[in-house]
C-alpha cells in the first residue's frame, strides 16, 4: 500500500515526541512493506529512511487566535497527489501543515487516519495567562476541531479511559461515531543493560524542553530539601527566558555542584535513564509521556504529576504538590524494596504494553482496517 504520513517535524531536524513518533510510524509502516512518503514543513533531508518521497511544505501557526494558520494549499494539494497515497497518516492536530492536510486530503477523497497526539486547549491551571491561552483555542475547540474530525476516516487514541482535557478529541470522535483504535507510544530512547540500584548515580532526572509547562522550577526547588548526596540532572535545550530562570534558582539556592544541565546531544539520554535513580516529571500537563515509558523501559521508577493517562502507569508514583512529591521521592531513594517493586513493575508493563512491536501491531491493524471499505471501531 502506499501511504503518506504527514507530520509538521521528523527526526532529526526535530527530537520533539511527535517527530520520534513520526518517524518511528514510518520505520514500522515501511518493515511492514509499504511505500511510505512523508511530508513536513521543515527540512527533512536528514531523515535517513528509505522512503519514496521527502517533501516540505513550509507553514506556520497552529490554529490558535494568536497563532494563525499559514500555508500554501495548492503546494499542498500538489505534494499529496505527488505521492499518491491509497492512505494519508496524519500525525497530530494543532499545526498549520496536519490540519490543511486533513481539509485537501478530503477533498481529493483520500482515506485519512489520524494518529492523535492528546489535544491542547483547556487552561491546566487556574493562572490568568493559561485562562487566556485557553480562551484563543474557543474558536478551534467548538468549530475548526469537529469540522476537521469529521473529515477523518478514523483515528488512533493513546488511551482509551483517562478522563483528562488531553483526550477531549477522543470522546469527540466517539460522540460523532468516528471509528477509534488504540495505538500507544514506544520508547525511543532505551538501554538494553539494566541497572541494579546498587550500580546508579544517585540522580533524579528530568527530561524536556524548558518551559513553565515541563515545570523544572519544581525539581530544583525540590532539591534543596534531599539529601546533598543526591543530584540533579536536567536534559533539554539550554535556551530562553525559562531555562535562565532555572540556572538563576540554581544559583540562588547555592546547588551548582548538584545541578547540571545537558542538551540530549550532549549526552546518552537511554544512559542517564538507565542509570538514574529515579525520574521526575512535574509536568502540568502531558498526554501519554514518552519519557516515562523509557523510564519504564529501563526499570527506573519515576515520580510525575497525574496528568495525561500517567496515572496507569505502573512503574512509579503520583504526587501533585511540591510536599506529596518530595514524600514520594525520599521514599524511593530511601525504601530499597519500594523501589525495586515499581522497576519491576513499570519495566513488567513495558513489555505487555509499550514494545516497538506492540506498537507496531496496533498500527497494522489501524492502517489495514482503515484501508478496507466498511471500515469499523474495535
Amino acid at each position: 500500500m502506499r501511504i503518506t504520513i504527514i507530520s509538521r517535524s521528523w527526526p532529526s531536524d526535530e527530537r520533539s515526541g511527535v517527530a520520534l513518533c513520526a518517524g518511528l510510524h514510518a520505520k514500522l509502516l515501511i518493515e511492514q512493506g509499504h511505500q511510505v512518503s512523508v511530508i513536513g514543513s521543515y527540512s527533512i533531508e536528514g531523515f535517513d529512511l528509505p522512503v519514496e518521497h521527502k517533501i516540505t511544505v513550509p507553514s506556520s501557526g497552529s490554529g490558535a487566535l494568536y497563532s494563525p494558520v499559514k500555508i500554501d494549499r495548492e503546494a499542498l494539494g500538489k505534494a499529496i497527489i505527488l505521492t499518491n497515497p491509497d492512505l494519508v497518516v496524519i500525525e497530530a492536530w494543532q499545526t498549520a501543515l496536519t490540519d490543511s492536510a486533513i481539509e485537501v486530503a478530503s477533498g481529493l477523497n483520500i482515506p485519512i487516519l489520524m494518529i492523535s497526539h492528546g489535544i491542547s486547549m483547556h487552561p491546566y491551571t487556574s493562572s490568568w495567562q493559561q485562562r487566556l491561552r485557553s480562551w484563543a483555542w474557543k474558536p478551534y475547540q467548538y468549530f475548526f476541531l469537529p469540522k476537521l474530525l469529521k473529515k477523518v476516516t478514523a483515528m488512533t487514541m493513546l488511551d482509551q479511559t483517562s478522563s483528562s482535557f488531553r483526550f477531549h478529541d477522543r470522546d469527540l470522535a466517539r460522540n460523532f461515531n468516528i471509528p477509534l483504535y488504540l495505538l500507544r507510544n514506544s520508547p525511543i530512547h532505551r538501554s538494553e543493560k539494566l541497572f541494579t540500584r546498587g550500580e546508579r548515580k544517585n540522580q533524579i532526572l528530568v527530561v524536556g524542553y524548558f518551559s513553565p509547562v515541563k515545570n523544572q522550577l519544581a525539581a530544583i526547588e525540590l532539591l534543596a530539601s534531599l539529601s546533598p548526596e543526591i543530584h540533579l540532572c536536567l536534559i533539554g535545550d539550554r535556551n530562553g527566558s525559562y531555562y535562565k530562570k532555572c540556572e538563576q534558582a540554581v544559583r540562588e539556592g547555592n546547588l551548582d555542584k548538584r545541578v547540571h544541565f545537558f542538551q540530549d546531544n550532549e549526552c546518552d539520554l537511554a544512559q542517564e535513564l538507565a542509570s538514574s535513580l529515579l525520574v521526575f516529571s512535574p509536568s502540568i500537563t502531558e498526554a501519554l509521556p514518552m519519557v516515562l515509558i523509557e523510564s519504564m523501559a529501563c526499570g527506573t521508577p519515576f515520580v510525575a504529576t497525574s496528568v495525561g493517562a500517567v496515572a496507569s502507569f505502573k512503574g512509579g508514583m503520583t504526587a501533585d504538590t511540591p510536599q506529596a512529591q518530595l514524600i514520594a521521592i525520599e521514599r524511593l531513594v530511601n525504601d530499597d524494596l519500594l523501589w525495586q517493586r515499581y522497576s519491576e513493575a513499570g519495566l513488567s508493563q513495558y513489555k505487555e504494553e509499550f514494545t516497538e512491536l506492540c506498537v507496531g501491531r496496533q498500527l497494522a491493524h489501524a492502517v489495514e482496517t482503515v484501508s478496507k471499505a466498511g471500515v469499523s471501531a474495535q
